[in-house]
């Protein structure tokens, strides 16, 4: 709190590989000026303030429980404690909005600050390269994030790449041409440049954030206007044996991040196929709107279909009325969709609205909690109410299709086994909303030690009783999906190493819960990434069915 602290700037190399040399400069420029700030010293004394007040609020210690103690004993003796009780109330309220203010003052002193380092910024790189960073760290973030994400699916199957960059970069040329296309269709900014974001009038800065929105910070960029030449070379020249430090920063990942070692690599070839594999289909997921993202699709009963199949007309005017009536489905769900995202910037502060209406009733900040639990049901209502007879007419018609080729058993089977995939999935869903709902329950009344151990059976059995339900699709006949050969990689690819460990002694204190939580929400994740697998198998064999129609 007295001496200065060392400061230390962390890159991201990630970062590096979605700027270009002018915006790299402008970011360190900007992480300098921050360091020139001596405003900078605040910070240590604003965490150790918050730390001091918000014990002294929030948390109980041996005093309090003392207090406790002294109160419930002989009002004779306890008169004074109970004096006492609503005057350290008092103080504790008063230091909460001390504890407010002083957040508040420090996150308005932050966003400051963020200003200042632009103009720093400004003064080596000219007023549009810090902003265009900005703009690019959108699709930069989304690109490593896939490739991280890439690397773990593959070390399931036991697949490593010596430099995860290759194929970040790879990733990020690919954009490249898309990138450059939407750059030069920005609107171009009478103060100089482009305008590369546009503000809302119904948005607003929180008041506890640290850095104000990106349309305020282009507008502190161009006042005034400073023009520089862009240099649109990698920053990666910058660095010495870039290649030895891209694989030492890729073992660092596989080792502490997806907690793989790698035994051996795969070429750069074949870790691309990986990736264009684990891609196919999504092109057709987004065809239809991401209509398929957020429910499952409702698969009819097989045998009842298809003795209805054969009266379906077979044109390609069927299939557009189908896809049509899908648009008509899907509107008053992105109508609640865009009010759940108003609720959402409602409660973070972040939107200058302080209410939505929904069905004649009107949430205000105090009651958002309860308008988005309710838009989550209505839509989850139009989910499983409004579309069944669409995803019955959609399936139907394409079963028509493959049996007027003969492929009609092709089909069939690829829909059973999407039925035993929304089967698992809901399953574990199901196992993950049970576990939490009984232990709100529990966390509502007064349990004995004995209590908590038999919960903690109870989460064991839940958990595990998922590796059961993994034998069912042992009787099915299974199709070949991406980067999933058989039944087995289908199974690993669903849990981890295709079980979940039983934990032992007590879960709540040894930490057992949640690794256990853990284990399913991993399941959960595979699950969606294997349900959108299957459904986009599913829309290519229908693309290729459709290839006779008129």
């Amino acid at each position: 709190m007295f001496l200065p602290v060392k400061k230390e700037l962390t890159i991201g190399l990630g970062l590096v590989s979605c700027l270009n040399l002018t915006e790299f400069k402008a970011v360190m420029s900007h992480e300098f000026g921050h360091f020139s700030q001596r405003s900078m010293k605040i910070g240590s004394y604003i965490i150790s303030a918050n730390t001091i007040i918000h014990d002294m609020i929030f948390s109980r210690d041996k005093w309090d429980n003392l207090l406790d103690q002294w109160r419930a004993s002989d009002l004779r003796l306890s008169f004074a404690a109970w004096i006492i009780t609503p005057i350290i109330w008092l103080i504790r309220q008063i230091l909460n909005l001390f504890y407010q203010f002083l957040n508040i003052m420090y996150s308005s002193l932050s966003r400051e600050m963020e200003f200042n380092a632009d103009k720093v910024a400004i003064s080596t790189s000219g007023s549009d390269a810090i902003i265009s960073g900005l703009w690019k760290l959108d699709s930069g973030f989304e690109k490593w994030n896939n490739t991280v994400n890439y690397a773990y699916l593959a070390s399931q199957k036991k697949m490593f790449t010596k430099n995860l960059y290759t194929h970040n970069n790879l990733s990020l040329d690919r954009i490249k041409e898309q990138q450059s296309a939407l750059l030069k269709a920005l609107p171009n900014d009478d103060r100089g440049g482009k305008t590369y974001f546009v503000g809302s009038e119904h948005s607003k800065v929180n008041m506890y954030a640290s850095h104000p929105p990106n349309n305020m910070r282009q507008d502190n960029a161009k006042i005034p206007f400073v023009a520089c030449e862009i240099n649109e070379d990698s920053p990666w020249l910058l660095f010495n044996n870039k290649e030895n430090l891209q694989q030492k920063m890729t073992q660092l990942i596989y080792e502490q991040y997806i907690n793989k070692k790698a035994e051996s690599f795969s070429s750069i070839e074949e870790f691309e196929n990986f990736i264009t594999s684990e891609n196919h289909g999504k092109e057709l997921l987004d065809e239809f709107g991401n209509a398929f993202e957020n429910r499952f699709i409702n698969i009819p009963e097989l045998d009842i279909i298809e003795k209805e199949i054969d009266n379906i007309e077979l044109k390609l005017s069927s299939y557009e009325h189908l896809k049509s009536k899908l648009d008509e489905l899907m509107q008053p769900v992105k109508e609640i969709e865009l009010l759940i995202l108003k609720a959402n910037e409602i409660a973070q502060g972040t939107t200058k609205d302080n209410s939505f209406a929904f069905k004649g009733k009107t949430y205000k900040k105090k009651t958002v909690q309860q308008g988005y639990e309710e838009l989550v049901a209505e839509r989850e209502k139009l989910f499983t109410e409004t579309f069944s007879e669409w995803d019955k007419d959609f399936c139907a018609f394409h079963l028509a299709l493959a049996k007027n080729q003969d492929k009609y058993d092709h089909l069939k089977k690829l829909y059973l086994q999407h039925q035993e995939l929304i089967t698992f999935y809901k399953k574990a869903l199901g196992i993950k909303n049970t576990i939490y709902t009984e232990l709100n329950q529990l966390q509502s009344q007064e349990l004995t030690e004995n209590d908590v151990r038999r919960f903690g059976y109870r989460v064991n059995d839940l958990a595990t009783s998922l590796n059961s339900s993994l034998e069912n699709f042992d009787n099915m006949e299974f199709i070949e999906l991406p980067n999933i050969e058989n039944v087995n990689a289908l199974k690993e690819a669903l849990i981890d190493g295709g079980t979940i460990e039983k934990r032992t002694g007590n879960i709540f204190e040894n930490g057992g819960f949640n690794l256990l939580m853990s284990d399913i929400e991993n399941t959960i994740m595979h699950c969606n990434r294997i349900d959108q697998k299957n459904l986009g198998v599913i829309l290519d064999y229908h693309k290729k069915l459709q290839k006779g129609l008129d």
